[in-house]
């Protein structure tokens, strides 16, 4: 037998992955911008019937489990065309190739085909999708039907896995709320709508069934059930963190795409009981365990902080701005805005445009920077909120931290000089010690390999994403200062406040 899984790097495609090769039943996958390496991962272009046909036959496939979906509502919303490409071509498109090479085809739908005003709904009732996501899940069921003699559709509720980025979970995603720790953050959420989350590991035994079975099948937790607000004070029990800024909603929220109160799924066609499931907190452990310390205040001794320097403790962005566009002025070189500079800082591609500028002369190179730390002398330069006061509390509670920095030395002397609060530090990593600057790692390695004394938890602060690639690979822990951007596309925590370390 012979699988292939159209989206193995989605959500259920990477936990389908995994079984099957825990069973060791040969399976191919597809994947489409997320690039998966292997020997059976295939990137496939689904809108190419040729392609797709040619690739069938050449793997001879016996089961295509189609996971592709644009499944975000708001999403769906306001861009039908896109989404029905994504929901309903594809679908059908596959469908119907797999037909004509009587291949079996099994598609993964929804539960927002139904409309949440009568509880429960079997497979054969009255199907009304409120919104265009439901809508275009159901087409394409139709499609299906239409195009197959051997199918088996599965609806299920919203989905979620420990696999994936936090924000690409429907239900991990209520985590980002829990890890904003800025000042002033209140929201509210949903306490109105029944969410019943299946856990996708648990999904896809059902699918591994599914092979063997045909039509429509339901498959739930007949367990859980929450509001999307509850399932937020979990997950932030879990992490112990208080979540008193997020207010739960108590009636319909008219802002967003409208979502069926409760679409309560049952079936009769097997049994529910003979599937296990996890438990809601076995699984949000699963989910948020690489991201869970305890308080600095309750271990001092446990913790490791290796932090950032520029805009991260300091600012000093500003200053180094200002100081190259008087070197730009003085050789007649265009001067940058505020933006273009927080681009090219941020994408680490200072150096790189110095080169340009300075068309590649090594000399005229060196001038330049050597210029714009004289004229760095002449900027001022602040702590971040509250960063003075955590290094104080480190130093004086002897909790092992160091600074990390693409920083050179001799501007790290200028710094010292305008906050004497930093000459208190005593572990440094400048740019002349090590080789290849961030997004590398080769900078936190060092630290590591100098300072670190085998402490529980290594914590990492940066402010940018050439910082948070740099640390992605030494922790898990990893809190952003002050990037909202950055901490919306990546797993990490968010503050604006160094208060939250020691208050």
């Amino acid at each position: 037998m012979n699988v292939l899984i159209c989206g193995s790097s989605g959500l259920v495609g990477k936990e389908l992955s995994h079984l099957l090769e825990d069973k060791n039943i040969n399976f191919y996958g597809t994947y489409n911008s997320n690039k998966l390496n292997g020997p059976n991962m295939f990137k496939l272009d689904f809108s190419n019937t040729e392609e797709i046909k040619s690739f069938l036959i050449k793997k001879q496939i016996n089961i295509c489990v189609f996971t592709i979906v644009q499944r975000l509502t708001d999403i769906c919303e306001k861009q039908w065309n896109s989404i029905k490409k994504v929901n309903i071509d594809y679908v059908d498109t596959t469908s119907k190739i797999c037909s004509e090479l009587k291949i079996k085809f099994i598609h993964i739908s929804t539960d927002y085909v139904f409309d949440g005003f009568k509880q429960p709904n079997y497979p054969n009732d009255n199907k009304n999708p409120l919104q265009n996501y439901g809508i275009s899940k159901l087409i394409s069921e139709y499609r299906v039907i239409k195009n197959c003699k051997d199918y088996c559709i599965i609806r299920t509720p919203v989905l979620y896995s420990s696999l994936s980025k936090l924000h690409n979970n429907a239900v991990t995603v209520l985590g980002k709320k829990v890890m904003n720790l800025t000042e002033n953050n209140e929201c509210l959420e949903d306490n109105y709508n029944i969410r019943r989350p299946v856990y996708i590991k648990d999904l896809c035994f059902f699918i591994l069934d599914c092979f063997k079975k045909s039509g429509i099948y339901h498959f739930y937790n007949p367990i859980n059930k929450f509001t999307k607000y509850q399932m937020t004070k979990i997950i932030s029990q879990y992490l112990n963190i208080d979540i008193s800024n997020i207010k739960p909603k108590d009636s319909i929220d008219s802002n967003i795409a409208p979502r069926p109160y409760d679409t309560q799924l049952q079936d009769t066609k097997y049994n529910i009981s003979d599937y296990k499931f996890t438990d809601f907190n076995s699984s949000i452990i699963d989910c948020f365990k690489k991201y869970k310390h305890p308080s600095i205040k309750e271990n001092k001794n446990h913790f490791f902080y290796m932090i950032d320097l520029d805009d991260t403790i300091i600012q000093s962005s500003l200053a180094h701005f200002n100081a190259y566009n008087c070197v730009f002025k003085k050789y007649n070189k265009k001067i940058l805005t505020i933006e273009e500079w927080e681009k090219l800082k941020n994408c680490g591609e200072v150096n790189n445009y110095l080169n340009d500028i300075t068309n590649n002369d090594k000399q005229l190179f060196t001038k330049f920077k050597e210029e714009k730390i004289s004229e760095l002398e002449k900027q001022q330069i602040y702590f971040t909120k509250n960063s003075d006061n955590f290094i104080k509390y480190l130093t004086k509670n002897n909790i092992n931290f160091c600074i990390v920095t693409n920083t050179n030395k001799k501007t790290v002397e200028i710094f010292k000089k305008k906050l004497p609060l930093l000459n208190n530090i005593k572990n440094w990593v400048c740019r002349e010690d090590y080789n290849r600057p961030k997004p590398f790692p080769d900078s936190y390695n060092f630290a590591i390999n100098k300072y670190y004394k085998n402490e529980k938890f290594k914590i990492g602060i940066e402010d940018s994403i050439v910082g948070f690639k740099s640390l992605k690979s030494v922790t898990n822990y990893i809190y952003i200062f002050n990037n909202k951007s950055l901490f919306k596309n990546e797993d990490c925590y968010l503050f604006d406040n160094y208060s939250i370390f020691y208050s």
